[in-house]
Parts: structure tokens; sequence; C-alpha cells
């Protein structure tokens, strides 16, 4: 084999054993042995994007969200246009509460959306909605759940997260007025 193909086989397998230990119910030992596969792969190839995009989950899933910021900016100097680049930087700054940065993430993430990135649709929908619904924005988040479900109509996810807000938004009432004829 040559050596180039035998070291991107490497590269991959590598990451491939950092996702596997972050599938299902990851605990710390596994999120930590990730860790390190990541970061044996980061410095085999330090500007791949995929490699900061996981090292970025599993600081996610470590709760250490400062760093999955700081992995997820290096994935971003990478590719700056990368739909998945930016929706994880829009739920890193949503959990550190800098949702206003994250409304401005995800909704960049949504001018550079390809066709090929169809898969992560129902995801940037529900967490815009999520953001919008943190920042007390009830309206606008049924709203991009509504969205949401006109593109991806079979979205379990989008029609749970709509659920309980459904019945969330005041009506506006009619107000008595003082005064008038008698």
């Amino acid at each position: 084999m040559d050596p180039l193909d035998q070291s991107a086989a490497q590269f991959e397998s590598t990451l491939d054993k950092a996702r596997a230990l972050l599938a299902g119910e990851c605990d710390s030992d596994e999120a930590l042995s990730a860790n390190a596969l990541v970061s044996q792969a980061l410095a085999w190839r330090p500007d791949s994007c995929t490699a900061w995009i996981l090292k970025c989950q599993v600081h996610s899933t470590l709760g250490d969200d400062t760093a999955a910021l700081a992995a997820v900016e290096m994935a971003l100097r990478s590719n700056p246009t990368s739909s998945e680049v930016l929706y994880w930087r829009a739920a890193v700054l949503s959990d550190l509460e800098r949702h206003s940065e994250a409304l401005k993430t995800i909704n960049r993430c949504f001018r550079f959306l390809r066709t090929d990135d169809a898969w992560l649709l129902e995801d940037l929908y529900c967490e815009k909605a999520m953001i919008l619904n943190s920042v007390g924005r009830l309206e606008d988040a049924v709203a991009t759940y509504e969205a949401g479900l006109r593109r991806c109509p079979s979205s379990s996810l989008l029609k749970s997260g709509l659920a309980p807000l459904r019945g969330g938004i005041p009506r506006k009432s009619l107000q008595l007025l003082q005064g008038g004829a008698r």
C-alpha cells in the first residue's frame, strides 16, 4: 500500500474509532479516549475540518464549551462557509448563552446551505428555534419550527420541539376602553 494511502486510512480509522466512542451513551472515560484519538488525528492533519468538528463534539460531551468553541473556530478557519461547521459554532455559542452571536451564526449557516447539506436541515431549524425561544422570541421560534416542518414534514424532532410552544403564545385580547357612550 502506498504510504499516503496508508496514512489517509490511519487518519480515517482513528476518527472512526473516536466517533464510535462518542456514539450512544458516552461516559467521560470514553469521551477522554475519543479526545486522545482526535488529538492524534490532528497531529497528522492539523488543518482537517472534520477532525476539528469531532474535537468540538468531544469537548461538548465533556461539558467544556470554551474548548468546544476553540475547536469549532479552528474548523471554521479551514472552511468558513461549511454549514456543518457553522451549525456547530451556533450550537456551542448557544450553550455558552451567547444567543445573539448564535443566531447570527445560524442565519449565516442557512445562507451557505448547499443541496448536499440536506441531512443537516432538520437540526438547523431546531437549533434556530431553540435559540429564538431562549431569548424570549416565542412567536419567531414557532414560525421557525413551522418553516422547518414545511421543508422536513416527517421530522419528529421538529414536531416535538413545536408541540410545547404552540400553547404558549398568548392571544391578543380585546381591551375594555374606559369612557365612550353611556
